[in-house]
């Protein structure tokens, strides 16, 4: 209490920190630590808060979205493997024309039909990965939190009073995450945000070239 939380507040809310979160929404007390697996409610509150925080990283957030990435064909079994936390995969729809797909967290080839891509070296491609809870930003963690914990209520205690007030908190969280995810992308109309070039603009010389006058009398 009091001064001894002075220097707590300020800091990003640790893994810990939500799960007693949760508990303390169905009337549980907090625990010292994760490693207990004893208790049960806090590790389904835990279980609850990682399915969510994955699920909602999924949609894609400047934070964990990167364009152009370069993954490099194994000159061994000339297959492209990505890393287990790669939830998206989207190369040049311009030069592959939809050619490469991710299945599993190998890369496919349909006009082969096969994993083994013998005339690429290598793919770039846009991604999503998911991060761990200390790389996510305080205001992603902080509606994960309000959303696993709704979901968590209601599954232990079948509440609708806790539903309906942990519910407003959620959007309320949205709301504040949506913002700073505007504030963080700097997307514009023109650029399409970063790694995207910009397309070309009106210009009033190269609009004209290809206008024909009417107002010039056809012959005879």
């Amino acid at each position: 209490m009091g001064l001894a939380n002075e220097a707590v507040t300020p800091g990003r809310t640790s893994l810990l920190e939500a799960v007693n979160i949760c508990l303390s929404n169905i009337g549980e007390a907090p625990m010292a630590t994760l490693e207990d697996t004893q208790n049960l409610e806090a590790a389904t509150a835990e279980r609850t808060i990682l399915e969510f925080h994955k699920e909602g990283q999924s949609r894609g957030w400047s934070w964990n979205n990167e364009t152009a990435y370069r993954f490099e064909r194994d000159s061994g079994t000339l297959e492209i493997v990505l890393p287990s936390n790669v939830v998206r995969f989207v190369p040049d729809r311009y030069q592959w024309a939809g050619r490469f797909q991710l299945r599993g967290q190998r890369v496919y080839d349909l006009h082969a039909r096969s994993f083994r891509i013998e005339d690429v070296e290598f793919i770039e491609a846009d991604i999503t990965s998911l991060l761990p809870w200390n790389e996510c930003p305080e205001a992603f963690n902080r509606w994960t939190l309000i959303r696993a914990a709704r979901v968590f209520s209601g599954r232990v205690l079948t509440s609708d009073s806790v539903f309906q007030y942990t519910l407003q908190d959620e959007q309320a969280a949205l709301v504040e995450l949506e913002r700073i995810e505007s504030d963080q992308a700097q997307a514009n109309v023109l650029t399409d945000g970063y790694g995207s070039r910009p397309f070309g603009t009106f210009n009033p010389a190269t609009g004209l070239m290809g206008r024909r006058s009417t107002s010039v009398l056809p012959r005879g």
